[in-house]
């Protein structure tokens, strides 16, 4: 089994900075929605199960009935208890792992996701969970929002195994989150930190160190995601596996020298000028994807471009010039950017807040099998008067989506 389930498709999220800006209350919901549309399933679908467990919020999505997996799924209640299990092994096993985890609570709202869908099959292999820093400000207080996801793969690893990677995940990559570091450090920086992380996990929970995968992650943890760390100890003039403690680390110590290395990353301009290198390539990517979307007319590279100026991820955040990619793919008959640029207007985020165009959208969404645009457009319903209805229904009848070319 492949341990590396962080995953180069959520490379822009998981590096995205918490932008300065106050969000209005009502688009909390729309950015996050929009933030996780086209990289992965979780919001795109119905939550069957919302509960709470030690402050923790647990959240079941469906899968729908179409869609088939490469495994066979585990169903969402006892998928729900066998976080829960995860998290009383982390509350009872390793005290140092829930300290820190109680530390994002009181700085936001954690939420754990289990989603059956993710990832999408042809990415299944190399994911288990992965974390999506929040995309907006609570204003209250300035809280955060850590949100982590399972999927089917990481469900079914065995209970201590499964709380060793929440704690990867919520741990390593939310106090990364917390601190403002997200987008300042490396992402092999990042990785190495969150497995120091869960490495504690795994001592703490006494987790068996002989087996295969076992092996293969600190193999990973030494050759790969901390290479750069234990060759800066080395410079420094220190018996790297002697800090390690050759290959069991007292994490709390190893903490304070990797620190000392992300200060001296930064103090050098080494961790600045490979952040910089990699924004300048996905800026590219972005140019190059418009560049490609039209040639090809595709629908659904329009919406996942609209996203990413709406969010920011690779370029400079651009909420009109997200909402036009948006309207391009709608107009090109995406059913759910049809949804998206409904929401959009019901909204008024990137454009002028109207409830009959948002209505026209939900209601073209809605033919095409989306569920939430149903809902949406009853409600929008009730909010028009008869003629803007009859003028809105006139243009649904008429409207033909655009060919492509």
């Amino acid at each position: 089994m492949v341990l590396n389930w962080h995953l180069s498709i959520l490379t822009a999220l998981s590096t995205m900075i918490q932008r300065k800006m106050r969000i209005p209350l009502p688009f909390k919901f729309v950015i996050l929605v929009l933030a996780m549309l086209c990289a992965a399933p979780v919001l795109a679908k119905s939550v069957e199960i919302e509960t709470k467990h030690r402050g923790i919020r647990l959240v079941g999505v469906s899968l729908p009935l179409t869609e088939r997996q490469d495994i066979e799924i585990m169903a969402l209640a006892p998928a729900m208890a066998k976080i829960k299990k995860a998290i009383e092994r982390i509350y009872k096993g390793t005290k140092f792992s829930a300290e820190r985890i109680e530390t994002l609570k009181k700085n936001g709202r954690v939420t754990l996701v289990y989603d059956a869908g993710f990832p999408e099959n042809r990415m299944a292999s190399v994911i288990i969970a992965a974390f999506f820093p929040d995309f907006f400000q609570i204003e209250k207080g300035g809280l955060k929002e850590f949100l982590v996801v399972i999927g089917r793969f990481g469900i079914k690893w065995p209970t201590d195994k499964l709380a060793a990677v929440i704690v990867h995940e919520l741990v390593g990559h939310g106090l990364q989150h917390l601190r403002g570091r997200t987008e300042k450090d490396r992402k092999i920086d990042k990785e190495c930190e969150a497995l120091i992380y869960e490495e504690k996990a795994y001592q703490d929970l006494k987790v068996r160190r002989d087996t295969r995968d076992m092996q293969k992650l600190r193999r990973d943890i030494r050759d790969k995601w901390c290479s750069d760390f234990r060759a800066h100890l080395t410079r420094k003039g220190l018996n790297a596996d002697k800090v390690w403690n050759y290959g069991r680390p007292d994490v709390s110590k190893l903490l304070v020298y990797f620190n000392a290395y992300i200060d001296h990353l930064r103090k050098t301009g080494v961790a600045g000028k490979a952040v910089a290198a990699a924004k300048s390539k996905r800026e590219d990517n972005v140019a190059e994807a418009e560049r490609r979307v039209e040639a090809t007319g595709s629908a659904l590279d329009m919406l996942r471009i609209g996203n990413r100026y709406l969010k920011g991820i690779g370029v400079n955040r651009n909420p009109r010039k997200g909402v036009d990619w948006i309207r391009k793919s709608a107009e090109h008959g995406h059913a759910q950017a049809q949804h998206v640029l409904g929401i959009l207007y019901n909204a008024g985020f990137g454009l002028k807040k109207n409830a009959v165009e948002a209505y026209k959208w939900m209601s073209l969404a809605s033919k095409r099998g989306i569920k939430k645009a149903k809902l949406a457009r009853r409600k929008l319903k009730t909010r028009l008067n008869t003629q803007q209805l009859h003028a809105a229904d006139k243009w649904i009848a008429k409207w033909r989506p655009k060919r492509r070319g």
